[in-house]
């Protein structure tokens, strides 16, 4: 039987994990699936688990990176070897409800839509169920991106994850896009919106079903990223945002919550005063604060940032500290 969903898993040291996520796509209910499992060069049993499971049955298929390149390079390894006509991604360290795939294809069929979308919840690590992930909207939505944004702001929230979606397979290969692979936090972030303003969808978001179920994970890795790595990081995306929205001729606010956050990084992350104060001397000399981050933010910044800005081209750099 041909597959209907290519379910594409990166895994990096999520060994005491994984059994849970391979087994919850397994056990789907929709069970006409390609699940490529790829194994990041990851250090603990996390190879071995792929192993397992893929001799147990063979819808599952392992990709073993020869070196740790990134979650995005392991996207875009399950991406070239999707088989099935939509991709969805799930994390090493997430599971799926039994019906979560069946449910994102029953939308798809309903809508006609090229890029499905539903709802999360939140789980801690010891799996005590908690709070939506996606809340600000409820029912379901249909979006035509061919225009203006107006009916697109209300949902950005949920275009920051690749998860509790459906990607075309064919739209992602014709429009040859991929996972940035320098990238290597919030990446899905930029690929999605990424999708949806290149491309121009039709997007269905349905709020009411929840189809993904988020670790809220203090072993991961996005918490143990290095300052310096983490603004690096933020300078990439910040600009790549802003960068798409003005080559789709969109508005700037696009960028503004990664702009956002690139000053709250500055204000949380650094280990002393003196530390805080190097990153925002930095901050200022770089091109990404006259080009990107200011503009984006005098514009659409929270009054918040742009009270900071005024205190920060005042020379008043030690006014990150409290606010």
């Amino acid at each position: 039987m041909s597959p209907d969903v290519t379910v594409v898993i990166p895994c990096y040291k999520v060994g005491k994990y994984l059994s849970q996520t391979l087994e919850s796509v397994l056990a789907q209910s929709h069970s006409a699936l390609q699940i490529i499992a790829v194994d990041d060069c990851s250090p603990d049993e996390t190879g071995d688990v792929i192993r397992m499971y893929s001799q147990q049955d063979s819808r599952l298929q392992g990709i073993f990176q020869p070196e740790n390149a990134g979650v995005s390079m392991a996207r875009n390894a399950g991406i070239e070897a999707a088989q099935a006509p939509w991709i969805a991604f799930v994390d090493g360290d997430d599971w799926l409800p039994p019906n979560a795939i069946e449910r994102l294809l029953q939308l798809q069929e309903r809508t006609g839509a090229n890029l499905t979308c539903a709802n999360a919840r939140r789980y801690d690590n010891a799996g005590t169920p908690g709070g939506v992930h996606f809340h600000r909207q409820n029912g379901l939505h249909e979006l035509d991106l061919t225009e203006e944004l107006t009916e697109f702001w209300p949902h950005q929230e949920v275009f920051c994850t690749c998860w509790a979606k459906l990607f075309s397979t064919q739209t992602l290969r014709e429009h040859s896009l991929r996972f940035r692979a320098e990238l290597r936090h919030a990446q899905d972030t930029l690929f999605t919106l990424t999708y949806a303003l290149q491309t121009k969808p039709h997007i269905a978001i349905d709020y009411g079903t929840e189809v993904y179920c988020y670790r809220q994970n203090p072993d991961s890795c996005v918490h143990a990223i290095p300052v310096e790595k983490r603004l690096k990081n933020l300078e990439i995306l910040v600009a790549a945002l802003d960068e798409l929205a003005i080559a789709t001729k969109h508005p700037r606010r696009l960028a503004a919550p990664k702009a956002a956050e690139y000053l709250w990084a500055i204000k949380k992350f650094p280990s002393s005063a003196a530390e805080q104060k190097q990153y925002v001397h930095a901050l200022q000399a770089s091109p990404l604060f006259q080009e990107h981050i200011q503009p984006v933010l005098t514009q659409y910044g929270k009054w918040k940032h742009r009270l900071l800005l005024r205190f920060l081209n005042a020379g008043c750099d030690g006014a990150i500290r409290w606010w």
